[in-house]
């Protein structure tokens, strides 16, 4: 009989500062975009609703991505699940859905920032797939990992588990600039641990309208528990987009970053309290169709900075969006491995990111200047004032890039 072995799927994301730049260049299937977006909407609800109270942040663009190369060594009912969780039309084949991926990461990901101008947006994106030095990769997976997703295949001996474990958290340091360390512990692996498939995401910007140093207070941030603190909160009076959204019962406002097509979007309830409700709302709806409801208004814009560490396991929230099968006796991942290999299951899937929210969004940033304005009165100022529980999302046209929730500073 055959054995079934284990592979994790380990899903590491990391976001620095206020953050991002996203190539315009070329067009993208409108279905595979709709899939993305669809797919953040989805994992969100899995995840982030049953963490009203605390903070959240992670990137559905990182976990469809990872999941995507898993799909493509998945048949049966285990590739139709992942089919149908990820969003991925059903009339295209493994081999356009790997193109589209393709296109996507080499549009928007950025491999050499240094190259760049020194205000220039950062944004990076790597794969790897660490395979047990017994086992080989089916050539046609390996063609697609490689080709696609530009993920090399690195023979690992795992029985070895302190170095295979080194080897495994010093790419990821190096991915993220040192910012993520220790990813896995020594135990996380063993002689049956057929491949680790790891995402890495880095990125970091500026907003196109910084905050001044100068504007920022402290005032009072409530929770929605009653409890409340005092925190750094930004200010701005800038020109952005702005909406008051009547059914969501909230208003949100879009802020564009640095030589970029993404913004960060933030949607803030109408009520203290009402974080949950909105975020039941927001089920199955592609954020696009809320900036387009949204108009360039005057706002009186009042931000708080904020540092976010998450870390989840995703093996729960992922069996809510259908894919099961992965996890048991019945996973098919056939197209993997070579055929005399045995049969895998998804044994863990990991994710975890960092974000740190500022008046530049940089890393480094000393941005401090003085702007000078007409004195005026103007009938039309908004005024959008951040100081209770808010999501926010990091996006553009065709993908939500990182998402989540502040519940409490």
């Amino acid at each position: 009989m055959t054995s079934l072995r284990s592979f994790f799927l380990v899903i590491q994301t990391l976001i620095v500062a206020t953050l991002i730049n996203m190539a315009t260049a070329g067009t993208i299937a409108p279905s595979l975009a709709a899939s993305r977006n669809l797919f953040a909407a989805d994992i969100f609800q899995a995840l982030a609703q049953t963490r009203s109270q605390e903070n959240v942040v992670f990137s559905p663009a990182s976990i469809q991505s990872c999941l995507a190369l898993a799909f493509l060594g998945a048949e049966a009912e285990t590739a139709q699940q992942l089919r149908s969780g990820l969003r991925l039309p059903a009339a295209l084949d493994k081999g356009s859905i790997a193109a589209d991926y393709a296109g996507f990461l080499q549009k928007n990901f950025h491999k050499d920032a240094s190259a760049a101008a020194e205000d220039a947006p950062k944004l990076r994106m790597a794969n790897r797939v660490y395979v047990n030095e017994s086992l080989a990769l089916s050539p046609k997976f390996n063609e697609l990992a490689k080709t696609s997703f530009e993920s090399e295949a690195v023979p690992t001996k795992f029985a070895d588990s302190s170095n295979a474990v080194q080897t495994i958290n010093t790419w990821v340091e190096n991915e993220t600039e040192g910012k993520i360390t220790n990813l896995l512990q020594p135990d996380a692996v063993n002689d049956e641990t057929s491949a680790i498939l790891v995402n890495a995401i880095y990125f970091k910007a500026k907003w196109l309208k910084p905050f001044s140093d100068f504007s920022t207070s402290n005032a009072e941030f409530h929770m929605s528990d009653g409890q409340t603190s005092s925190v750094p909160m930004m200010y701005g009076d800038e020109r952005v987009k702005y909406g008051e959204l009547a059914d969501l019962d909230a208003k949100a406002i879009e802020l564009p970053y640095k030589n970029s097509d993404l913004s960060m979007l933030v949607l803030l309830p109408n009520k203290v309290e009402g974080l949950p409700a909105l975020e039941q709302k927001l089920a199955n709806i592609d954020l696009n169709l809320i900036v387009e409801r949204m108009q360039s208004r005057s706002v009186d814009i009042f931000l708080p900075k904020f540092r976010i560490e998450f870390e989840v396991d995703l093996k729960a929230p992922l069996q809510k969006l259908g894919l099961v099968d992965m996890f048991s006796e019945s996973a098919d991942f056939s197209s993997l491995f070579a055929a005399q290999s045995p049969k895998q299951k998804v044994d863990d899937v990991k994710h975890k990111a960092f974000l740190d929210v500022n008046e530049a969004g940089s890393e480094a940033a000393a941005a401090t200047f003085m702007k000078i304005v007409p004195m005026s009165l103007n009938l039309d100022q908004q005024i959008f004032k951040a100081d209770h529980p808010f999501v926010f999302a990091i996006r553009n046209k065709e993908a939500v890039y990182f998402v989540g929730h502040v519940a409490k500073l």
